[in-house]
Parts: C-alpha cells; sequence; structure tokens
C-alpha cells in the first residue's frame, strides 16, 4: 500500500529479527514508525491502561486459592480467571456468569465470595460436567444449558446481581450488556473478547455491513468500521510458544507459495480456498505439501513445476504481509479500545459507574481489558 515511499523503503530495510522486536514491543514500534506517521507516538499514549485495583491488591493480597479449584483447567486459562476474580471490585451479590463453559471461573467466584452463581451455558455436556464439578465441593452453583442470544436466557438477569462474562465474544457480551441494562441488573464486569464476531446491518448505501456502536458518542463518530477492521481488534499473538510460532509461519509460507501456483495452474488471478491443514502436513517437504493440497482441490499437477521457486516467493509473501503488519498493529490496540470504550461509554449512558482497567499483563492474554459497572 505504500509502494514507493519512505515508509516502504524503511520497512524492506528491516531484518527479520528487527521485524520481529517491533512487532512485540508496541512502544518501541511507535516511535519507530513516528517519522513516517505523524499520530504514531500520541496514539500509543492514548491506549496506556492502567492496572485494575493497584491500592487494594497491594494492601491485601488474597492468599491462593485451594490446588482443587484448578484441577480440569489449562495453567494459562487458570491464571487468567485467578487475576479476573482479583480485579472483581467488592460485591455481596449473587453471581451470574455469561457462557460460563465448565463453569470454571463461577467456582472460584463462590468459593471466594461466598455467594451462589448461576452458570449459563449453550452445551449441555459443558453444564453437566460444571455441575459435577461444583457438586463435588458444595459449592452454590446451578448449571442451566441455555442458549444466551435466546428469549430464554434474559430472565435469568436480575437487578440484585452481579454478572461477569470473561471472554465472551461479540453478539453474547453486547447481548449481555443490552438485556443486562433492560433488567436493571446492578454490577456488571466483562472483558470483552472477538468483536468480529457480530451480527452486521447492511448499510443501504454502500450495500456493506457495518459496525453499529452502541453509545450515542460513538454512533456519532465519522469512524466506519467492516467486519475486516473489526477483525484487526485482535489479531495479536503473543502468547504462542517459540515451535508454534514457527509452525504458524511456515504454515503461512506454505499457503501463499500454494496460491500462487494455482493462479498459475488454474490461469484465474483469485484466491482459492483452501481446507485447514493438519500439523502432520507441516513436518514433511513444500513439494509434499502442494501435492496434498492439488489432490484436495482436485487440481492436476504437471511434471515439471519448479516448487523450490514457489517456496521462496511464498517466503517474500511472507515478509511483505509482516511489514505491513507492523503499520496494522499501530492501530491495532487503539481500534479495540475504541470499542471498549464504546462498551463503557453505552453503560455509563444509562446510569452505571464505570472504571476500564487491565485485569492481567499482556502476556498472560492480550485481550486483558475489564469494564466494571455497578448502578448508582
Amino acid at each position: 500500500p505504500w509502494h514507493g515511499s519512505d515508509l516502504q523503503h524503511w520497512l524492506t530495510s528491516l531484518s527479520a529479527e528487527e521485524r520481529q522486536k517491533l512487532l512485540k514491543d508496541d512502544r518501541q514500534r511507535a516511535e519507530a514508525l513516528a517519522p513516517f506517521i505523524a499520530e504514531a507516538k500520541h496514539l500509543w499514549q492514548l491506549c496506556q491502561v492502567g492496572p485494575a485495583n493497584t491500592a487494594r491488591l497491594q494492601s491485601h493480597s488474597e492468599p491462593a486459592p485451594p490446588a482443587w479449584l484448578s484441577y480440569h483447567i489449562p495453567g494459562r486459562k487458570w491464571s487468567q480467571i485467578c487475576a479476573f476474580n482479583q480485579a472483581l471490585h467488592d460485591t455481596d451479590r449473587p453471581f451470574i456468569e455469561w457462557c460460563a463453559g465448565k463453569g470454571h471461573l463461577g467456582r472460584l467466584l463462590a468459593y471466594r465470595h461466598q455467594q451462589p452463581v448461576t452458570s449459563l451455558e449453550l452445551q449441555p455436556q459443558l453444564c453437566r460436567h460444571g455441575q459435577q464439578l461444583a457438586d463435588q465441593r458444595q459449592l452454590p452453583c446451578t448449571h442451566h444449558a441455555i442458549d444466551v442470544m435466546s428469549p430464554a436466557a434474559s430472565p435469568q438477569l436480575q437487578p440484585k446481581q452481579h454478572a461477569v462474562a470473561l471472554h465472551a465474544c461479540g453478539k453474547l457480551h453486547v447481548h449481555l450488556l443490552e438485556e443486562g441494562v433492560k433488567r436493571g441488573v446492578e454490577a456488571i464486569s466483562l472483558s470483552p473478547c472477538c468483536y468480529h464476531l457480530m451480527d452486521l446491518p447492511d448499510d443501504q448505501a454502500k450495500h456493506s455491513s457495518y459496525y453499529q456502536p452502541l453509545s450515542q458518542i460513538a454512533a456519532s463518530s465519522s469512524l466506519r468500521l467492516s467486519r475486516d477492521d473489526l477483525s484487526l481488534a485482535v489479531q495479536e499473538t503473543v502468547t504462542a510458544g517459540a515451535r508454534e510460532q514457527r509452525l504458524r509461519q511456515q504454515q503461512l509460507s506454505w499457503r501463499l507459495g500454494f496460491d500462487l501456483l494455482q493462479r498459475k495452474l488454474r490461469g484465474i488471478d483469485r484466491y482459492l480456498n483452501c481446507p485447514t491443514i493438519p500439523q502432520s502436513r507441516l513436518s514433511g517437504s513444500f513439494t509434499d505439501f502442494c501435492r496434498w493440497m492439488a489432490d484436495r482441490k482436485q487440481l492436476s499437477l504437471p511434471a515439471a513445476i519448479d516448487f523450490d521457486q514457489f517456496e521462496q516467493l511464498g517466503q517474500r509473501r511472507v515478509e511483505a504481509n509482516q511489514q505491513i503488519e507492523l503499520v496494522q498493529q499501530l492501530f491495532r490496540r487503539p481500534l479495540e479500545l475504541w470499542l471498549v470504550l464504546d462498551r463503557a461509554l453505552y453503560l455509563q449512558q444509562h446510569g452505571y459507574r464505570v472504571t476500564l482497567q487491565q485485569f492481567c499483563s499482556r502476556q498472560l492474554t492480550p485481550r486483558n481489558l475489564l469494564i466494571q459497572a455497578h448502578k448508582d
């Protein structure tokens, strides 16, 4: 997009190690891009959100929860749950857990706060498992197999409740906010996720789908966000291990190399939707990968194909994507913060006192923003 510009020359001058370093460090990336994008440093400054309840956490750190509460929970997820719980404002209300899964968060809340928890989850098998885990420890948790988007879920929301949702996706957490406001729920604690998983209405003038803001302030903005724009808010990898990142880069490189090959074979300069790649397919060669993919798409491979050339071209496309990603990532956190502020302002608009903080480090999860709202 910036071909021939000073920005393009600078991006192509970076080594792979320099690109990866800048992709991982928001501040250094903003400083490096400032000569080409005047607002870069200001965008970074606007996105500094403080940690949750710093004074309270320093004054009385909670003892570690008993080990049995973390059974059946992956370590990183358990750390997120503990951080979410520790960041909650003091509460003496019963909890309602939205999109609860097996109710791991709900069991910790029931134990810590000695309050009953109602957990709503779509999948019955998860509800059964969660109920068994709660009953084994005689915790006051009740699981309901309910689609939270259905009319049956709304009556579960009551005024004298504290609604919680840790990483509820898109329209699911938006529906919680809308129904919680209608039902007069007194407290809401929400960490949003997957902003692009929304039902976007068509714009009659442009025949395209755009995000519909919740708050009056955001609705008055000229910013128009497509689903691709919303996806950018969550396009970040900070928790994957070195091996996982390497395999991801290899898969992308091979996919892009095969994409160029299929365009030549078909004589059509258009992307071809391809199946999910099992990890076992990445252990062979690029040639094996192309033969497997061509078989899945019923493409005939001529005998004389320079697979090495297409593999190298795929790698070059990965490098070009990383250069573009460096600029995209400057806007990722501001966009996410804009969307989260839209939700916070919506609650404030309906009479809630609202705080916005980080409940854990970015390394634990990049979706670390926490909205807390209490009815005046």
